[in-house]
């Protein structure tokens, strides 16, 4: 307001009603999420106000326009503006409209969150249907509206909305003494929250046959393997649950999306991770370490549907045109293995159902998938997973459901 009397007339007559309610805007910073009141005395005032509506989208806008403009009133029917004034002002009608705003304003800000608040106001054990259902649709990719994860503040908050996907798999090695395999899923929870405690917020989801962690790690970091704080945690997650419980945990691992309607993404990249072949680690599968080489991304398509074949580097080499030599040393630089190693370790996951779900011999699962014998089958095996092929057949999968 240019005029000091109309201020101060304004502030009195709002201190009657509605005192501190009104923040006075004079350059465009305001607060945000507020009723601004904005003299209209030039023309260009107009282009002023639909900048602040443009740059503050959940204030309230009331212009107040002079005598000699009123002809231009027409632009906050253009602007979709909720209400405008006068001058001179009226009491009566000032006071009428502004506690009409306030009321509008103060539903509206009881409603409808902003993604900020909604990540200051996280339960972190809450476990409410809603927000299970809720997280699950977020997981398909069926949410592609910002306005419903604002709504979900009732029962989740961006601070648990994940920015990370891990699913998990495991089993439980039933001859150990210590091993309680009807409990696993809820041992598996606690270790994990045990171990991440106030270190991320975190959320757990049933999902068809796997646990997945919804993690959000700290925005500074663009990737899991770069959270040294959070990947520390996680491998003593993994060998406290092996020698305290006897439970081995398998995972993949999607990457960093900020944007909530993203981490369907880190889903489909941990689901896909998890079927690889890891680099380091048999227990923890990146999906950052998977090739993004289009070429190589054949050749392992050619190795997965010719692994009970009897495969040579040269084989698939010829499959997509590489030399065997540039194809041997492109191969080890971007799957973190030598062509060997990868193959084995592809026919070894290929073997694992056989193990688990059907009664077929050593020496039939072998011959199926590509070994020599069963005595190398047992060796590669045992040199990859830890335990023999009978062993692991003894152990029993944990179901998530």
């Amino acid at each position: 307001m240019e005029s000091s009397f109309d201020k101060q007339q304004m502030s009195d007559w709002l201190e009657e009603v509605l005192p501190n309610a009104l923040e006075e805007c004079k350059e465009p910073k305001p607060i945000d999420e507020a009723i601004i009141v904005y003299e209209v005395n030039r023309l260009f005032d107009w282009v002023k106000i639909n900048r602040l509506k443009r740059n503050y989208p959940n204030s309230i806008i009331v212009p107040i326009v002079t005598e000699h403009l009123t002809y231009s009133t027409g632009i906050a029917i253009e602007l979709v503006l909720p209400a405008l004034l006068i001058k001179p002002l009226q009491k009566s009608k000032f006071l009428r409209i502004v506690k009409k705003l306030y009321t509008s304003y103060q539903d509206k800000k009881a409603s409808t969150l902003t993604m900020l608040e909604l990540s200051q106001q996280i339960s972190l054990h809450h476990t409410s249907p809603f927000r299970e259902a809720f997280l699950k649709r977020l997981i398909r990719g069926e949410i592609d509206d910002e306005q419903e994860i604002i709504q979900s503040a009732s029962f989740l908050s961006t601070n648990c909305i994940p920015n990370i996907v891990f699913l998990i798999q495991g089993y439980v090695d039933v001859n150990e003494k210590k091993a309680i395999p009807h409990d696993a899923c809820s041992i598996i929870t606690t270790v994990i929250r045990q171990k991440f405690a106030d270190k991320a917020p975190l959320s757990f989801l049933h999902f068809e046959r796997y646990l997945l962690l919804l993690l959000r790690i700290p925005n500074d970091y663009n990737s899991f393997k770069h959270w040294p704080e959070g990947k520390a945690s996680l491998l003593e997650v993994i060998e406290t649950l092996k020698k305290d419980h006897c439970i081995h945990l398998f995972m993949g691992v999607g990457g960093v999306f900020q944007d909530a309607m993203q981490v369907k993404e880190s889903y489909s990249q941990a689901r896909k991770a998890r079927r690889k072949p890891p680099i380091d680690n048999i227990h923890i599968r990146y999906y950052e370490d998977l090739t993004k080489h289009q070429q190589l991304q054949k050749a392992i398509q050619f190795i997965e549907e010719h692994f009970d074949e009897q495969l040579t580097i040269s084989d698939v080499a010829k499959s997509i045109s590489f030399s065997p030599t540039h194809f041997s040393r492109l191969f080890k630089k971007e799957t973190g293995r030598n062509f060997v190693d990868y193959v084995a370790f592809t026919r070894i996951i290929k073997t694992l159902p056989f193990l688990r779900k059907f009664d077929y011999t050593v020496e039939k699962i072998s011959s199926t998938c590509g070994f020599n014998t069963p005595n190398y089958y047992s060796l590669t095996f045992k040199k990859y997973v830890g335990i023999s092929p009978t062993d692991y057949r003894n152990t029993k999968e944990i179901l998530f459901k």
